[in-house]
């Protein structure tokens, strides 16, 4: 089984490159490079990213003795540890080599897989590398000790040496066929994709699913951010090959043909974002390849990933991107298939794992990737429920510190039910119920979501810091894409999930204090005139679930978020008034599906809206720019005694959760204009004066006991609590 090259194992030219698009130029400085002006390149009728610069032959030389050298205290740290090479492999990177000299030809039909190396004794899990699109293992070769000395069988994809034009259907099933093979064995099986690899690997993953252990992408070259199938022609080598014969820095024609010609053909391909000298060496092989592979693979994946997500899931996901690629717009892609991935991988099986790298190679640097995949969410999984744990002091304080920019403007009032005088409200959160002070039975907190879901960061910085417990957001899963896993966001830092019947049937099975809003996306992106209004569905699931598990439902109502913006309206009127003047659009309009709603008003859809600022500021008896947020939490509804099967009983709870929640809310609208503090300009002046910085609050509870939390400040005072009736719901109660 022969690689693709022999010789001296090649190296990434140090180039300097410019975009005719954006005209930025990327300077990587050698000594003894010979630099082109832009309009030689033009002139060359180089592609948009063209190369101006290639090293000398004295860097090449170097920079393959480094490679040497590097790779025997590999070899070194394997034979002591117990990972054992194939002996040609061994050899071929010993010295230097890019691939071992093993027969290709003999690969039945148009694929072979080589063993490369696996642990001395026992069976440890099969990696299999796919490549990018030159299909050779030139440049992770220098990853391949590492990684079998991490305890993986490692497996290498390569083309028979007579292949042209295998297209990528024909790439896709042979890589299929293999590792079904494999997993009818019962082997765990982890699927390695590097760039164009990356791409194949994701068309197998959708099609194996969740038999496969886990799958890699490193750089994967989707295009999904720029699609070189529409941008580049043929790549012309041979008028810059010409070019270069009688550089000075090369030494003229003879060092030339001695071994520059691979570097300098390398160097024009690698501006195409492709690394092998001989792929683009081959009359039409590039050109072939980035269409029938690329663009076909590409077409052939979005089929897959347009069906519904429990048809076509993936197993653990490893993400890995380049931070500052240079070359092509890797973090860019990234962004753009994150999304899609997550829906169809399990609640924090996706990981986007940023490498300090700036090349487009990065498996090529001396990262230590057997390390970074041992750590990924194929092997180092924490379920996000059951493995939760309390933020830290520090991440506690760098949520809080984010929290305080919005705090320290609209000075939030939190009350609560007074279980000792149940005819008023009392400032604070000690009249709701934690886990703890109800036998580790869950607590429930529901309630209205406000305008873009401003109320979550006040709400759970003050039930961690004032009760010491957090509350389990349940956030849209499309709010939790964006934020996902570049290390952990401040969603799952503080205990959100996505929002889903599963999940908080897990979360109240566990007996956690859970913060919910039936309403969902709907109220949180609400449109014009619907301030304060609840879009609850008319089944009553989350009753019953709560009920199943004996749970307390603390209600409570949220005011003065949407009172701080104007809804102007929403994407969905903008798009029917312009589809009016323009049929088309209503063609093109993408259809949604697929999502399993908690709220009935995700059923239908959520539109956008469009916001502005009010034209006044807040005061005391109207709402505007800063208006004051308000927080009121009712007489906690114990459901031990419901039921879950009984429908009534439920539909009777639910009815009263839901009539207490408005309740709360109309108390709040009345109980605020008695508040001199809701007015922007008074309290700003009272808070400066009166010192309310930052000056820290004591956590009394839970796993951050007695800890000082320095960024939250105390606020200016509000209503005279003590002196308004309670909202109606309790005087009906307490009448009963």
């Amino acid at each position: 089984m022969a690689a693709m090259a022999t010789g001296p194992m090649q190296v990434t030219p140090s180039v300097a490159l410019r975009s005719r698009h954006s005209g930025q130029s990327r300077q990587f400085s050698h000594s003894g490079h010979k630099v082109f002006g832009h309009r030689q390149c033009r002139q060359l009728a180089l592609p948009s990213f063209s190369v101006l610069a290639v090293a000398s032959a004295g860097a090449w030389r170097a920079r393959t003795r480094q490679t040497r050298q590097a790779n025997k205290v590999v070899l070194a740290a394997v034979g002591r540890s117990g990972g054992v090479l194939q002996p040609e492999w061994a050899a071929a990177l010993r010295n230097g080599a890019a691939n071992p000299s093993i027969a290709t030809d003999t690969a039945e039909g148009p694929l072979g897989f080589d063993l490369v190396g696996g642990p001395a004794e026992g069976e440890g899990d099969i990696l299999l590398y796919l490549p990018d699109i030159d299909f050779t293992a030139t440049v992770p070769a220098v990853q391949f000790p590492g990684l079998v000395d991490g305890g993986f069988e490692l497996w290498r994809c390569f083309l028979p040496k007579s292949d042209r034009k295998t297209g990528f259907a024909e790439l896709a099933q042979g890589v299929e066929e293999w590792l079904r093979g494999q997993i009818a064995r019962n082997r765990k099986v982890v699927l390695l994709g590097d760039g164009f690899g990356g791409l194949l690997a994701l068309a197998a993953a959708l099609r194996l699913g969740r038999a496969l252990k886990g799958l890699v992408l490193v750089n994967p070259s989707t295009g999904l951010a720029q699609k070189p199938w529409q941008s580049l022609g043929p790549v012309p080598v041979k008028p810059l090959v010409e070019l270069l014969k009688g550089a000075p820095a090369f030494g003229g024609q003879a060092t030339f043909e001695a071994g520059l010609g691979d570097l300098v053909v390398k160097a024009a391909t690698s501006a195409a974002g492709f690394r092998s000298a001989s792929l683009a060496a081959r009359s039409g092989t590039l050109d072939f390849r980035l269409r029938a592979w690329l663009r076909d693979g590409w077409e052939a994946v979005s089929c897959d990933l347009r069906r519904p997500a429990f048809r076509c899931s993936l197993p653990a996901t490893l993400l890995a991107v380049s931070k500052d690629d240079t070359l092509l717009p890797s973090l860019a892609e990234a962004e753009e298939l994150t999304p899609l991935l997550q829906e169809r991988c399990l609640t924090g099986r996706l990981q986007v794992k940023e490498l300090e790298s700036r090349s487009h190679e990065p498996l090529a640097s001396d990262l230590d990737f057997a390390k970074v995949l041992r750590e990924s969410p194929i092997y180092a999984y924490k379920d996000p429920i059951s493995g939760f744990e309390c933020p830290s002091l520090d991440e506690l304080e760098a949520g809080s510190k984010d929290v305080e920019r919005l705090a320290s403007v609209v000075s939030p009032v939190f009350c609560s039910f007074d279980a000792a005088s149940p005819s008023r409200r009392s400032f604070g959160l000690d009249g709701v119920p934690t886990p703890a002070e109800v036998g580790q039975r869950p607590v429930l907190l529901v309630g209205n979501h406000q305008i873009a879901g401003l109320d979550l960061g006040p709400l759970v910085r003050e039930f961690l810091v004032a009760r010491g417990v957090v509350a389990r957001g349940l956030a849209y899963p499309g709010a939790m894409r964006r934020m996902s896993q570049r290390g952990p966001s401040q969603f799952q830092t503080f205990g959100a999930v996505p929002v889903s019947p599963r999940n908080i049937f897990k979360l109240l099975q566990q007996g956690e204090m859970v913060l919910l809003f039936p309403g969902g996306v709907r109220e949180a992106l609400h449109g014009p005139g619907e301030e304060y209004t609840l879009f609850w569905q008319s089944k009553t699931d989350f009753v019953r679930v709560a009920a199943r598990f004996d749970a307390v439902v603390v209600p409570f109502g949220g005011i003065g978020a949407d009172d701080n913006v104007q809804v102007l309206g929403n994407s969905r009127e903008l798009r029917s008034r312009a589809e009016e003047l323009l049929p088309f659009m209503a063609r093109s309009q993408p259809k949604s599906g697929g999502l399993m709603p908690v709220s009935e008003s995700l059923e239908a859809g959520t539109s956008v809206p469009f916001l502005a600022p009010p034209l006044s500021l807040a005061t005391q008896s109207s709402p505007g720019i800063g208006d004051r947020f308000y927080f009121s939490f009712g007489k906690p509804v114990d459901l031990k005694e419901v039921n879950p099967k009984d429908r009534s009983a439920c539909d009777k709870a639910y009815a009263d959760i839901r009539q207490a929640v408005e309740q709360e809310m109309e108390w709040l609208q009345r109980a605020r204009l008695e508040d001199p503090f809701r007015d922007l300009l008074r309290r700003q002046v009272f808070e400066r004066v009166a010192g309310l910085e930052p000056a820290g609050r004591r956590i009394p509870a839970g796993p951050l006991k007695g800890k000082v939390v320095k960024t939250c400040a105390s606020r200016a005072p509000s209503f005279p609590v003590e002196e308004l009736p309670p909202p109606q719901a309790d005087s009906d109660s307490d009448a009963k």
